[in-house]
């Protein structure tokens, strides 16, 4: 758990609402039988690969305003939507609290990667 955390009382990640809804959404189509996790993670990668090919050939600059633009936001909000919701399916049939991962991966990452010696470095932290 991250010390000195601003955000101790209050979740960073709160899914319970989305997670009973693609739940119910499963069931009411007999689609549990589908839902191993090897099934969410080839789902959820292909997802991850069509928001992908939304960037493809963009330009740094042009990537930066897909989210905006009125020929790409759609699709790149539909293509994080389906991540989105793969992701959480995924965590739910694992049984992964995401708000717990989420504040020990950022400790982790805090540990990792201090901002003293990493501010404005892309490196990896065991390539210093």
């Amino acid at each position: 758990m991250m010390q000195n955390d601003r955000h101790s009382h209050a979740p960073l990640v709160n899914v319970e609402q989305l997670r009973l809804a693609l739940e119910t959404f499963a069931e009411e189509r007999d689609w549990r039988q589908f839902h191993s996790p090897k099934n969410l993670v080839m789902a959820l990668t292909g997802e991850v690969g069509e928001l992908t090919e939304i960037f493809q050939w963009m330009s740094e600059d042009d990537s930066r305003e897909a989210g905006r633009k009125t020929d790409t936001a759609g699709k790149v909000r539909e293509e994080i939507a389906d991540v989105l919701l793969y992701l959480v399916r995924l965590a739910d049939v694992l049984g992964v609290d995401l708000n717990q991962a989420a504040i020990e991966k950022l400790a982790l990452n805090a540990q990792k990667y201090p901002a003293d010696k990493f501010r404005g470095s892309a490196r990896k932290y065991d390539h210093e």
